[in-house]
């Protein structure tokens, strides 16, 4: 099973529910939807919004960072990211989920929002637990 941190699943919180459930439908055409979007933002998580820290997305993934790479170029491991995502990650995180769990995302997909935040949460519990597996 693929585990990401707790900070990554945080970042992952940032993306609209939809999203999150796209990734989980079909991580390929969505991880390239979302890069293609070039998505921007404001953190929602107010820990994150009160140090500053900006949502961007790159061509390589997701990252919490500082604010001031108008142009993209920071790399995967650059020292100005609280945390970061590739799409190969996303993508091996999702694909390591049961496939049941899968399904539900795509049936939620069309669903009402609390529908659609309940799943979302399961998904990213699913994360957490993936997490606290590979530590023992």
């Amino acid at each position: 099973m693929t585990a990401l941190s707790s900070a990554q699943l945080r970042l992952l919180r940032e993306l609209d529910p939809w999203m999150i459930l796209g990734l989980a439908d079909a991580p390929e055409y969505w991880c390239k939807n979302i890069r293609d979007m070039q998505g921007v933002g404001t953190t929602l998580d107010q820990e994150w919004r009160a140090a500053g820290l900006w949502r961007t997305t790159y061509p390589w993934g997701l990252a919490m960072t500082a604010v001031g790479d108008y142009m993209r170029e920071r790399k995967r491991d650059d020292p100005a990211h609280v945390v970061a995502l590739t799409w190969a990650e996303i993508t091996r995180w999702i694909e390591s989920m049961p496939p049941e769990l899968r399904a539900e995302a795509r049936r939620q997909r069309k669903a009402g929002a609390v529908s659609v935040s309940l799943v979302v949460d399961q998904l990213l519990a699913h994360g957490i637990a993936a997490e606290q597996g590979a530590l023992w």
